[in-house]
């Protein structure tokens, strides 16, 4: 189901009323689940499970941030930790998570709010991995569109 049908659901647009209307109430929350998923220790038995946990949880957070982006405040500084991770996994998964949120409608506030988390992925076009440093060049053209009063920042990728 895509994200355009999701919003016509009923339960969908009660679901987003409510996470806009207690964003205060349900921060911590949130930070919480967020934070043990994606800073829990991963163990070498079960890589493929945590991988998918991952991405599971980062896709969450994108369709959070189009729906309630406010209830997301606190789970921003994770994804930034996540940027600077040793983890290649990681890196990748939140740059791309935070590249697409940055070309989202609310990319500008996103830039404003948290601009040590903009640095930080700004940043990752230098990073030892080719493989994240694509993940950026390839954010890029949205961004140039999206948030143009950045496009100094991002004339290097």
């Amino acid at each position: 189901m895509s994200y355009l049908q999701r919003i016509d659901q009923p339960g969908y647009r009660l679901a987003v009323q409510v996470c806009n209307g207690a964003t205060d109430k349900l921060q911590r929350h949130i930070c919480q689940y967020f934070g043990d998923l994606l800073t829990s220790n991963q163990s070498d038995d079960d890589e493929e499970t945590d991988r998918d946990t991952m991405r599971t949880s980062h896709d969450l957070i994108k369709r959070l941030f189009r729906s309630c982006p406010g209830v997301l405040h606190s789970v921003i500084p994770i994804l930034e930790t996540e940027l600077r991770s040793d983890g290649l996994e990681s890196r990748l998964l939140a740059t791309q998570t935070l590249g697409e949120m940055y070309a989202d409608k609310g990319g500008q506030d996103l830039v404003r709010k948290h601009p040590s988390t903009w640095m930080a992925w700004v940043n990752r076009k230098a990073d030892v991995a080719v493989a994240v440093r694509l993940k950026c060049v390839e954010a890029t053209p949205a961004l140039i569109t999206s948030l143009p009063e950045c496009r100094e920042a991002l004339a290097g990728m």
